[in-house]
């Protein structure tokens, strides 16, 4: 299992990893616009639980 985050350190912002099964951290240093992006791509995600209906309306 993973836990996963972002932080900031001073004026920098990183992505850190943590592997619970081997007890390895890995910290990875992250410009803003990468941030950026990530988090409009999730706030843009289709929700998975919503479900669509493929049947057509009746007028």
């Amino acid at each position: 299992m993973y836990l996963a985050d972002f932080t900031t350190i001073g004026r920098e912002r990183y992505w850190i990893t943590a592997d619970l099964k081997t007890g390895k951290t890995r910290v990875e240093h992250v410009s803003n616009e990468a941030f950026e992006r990530f988090i409009r791509n999730v706030l843009t995600m289709p929700d998975p639980l919503e479900e669509t209906s493929n049947k057509e309306v009746s007028a």
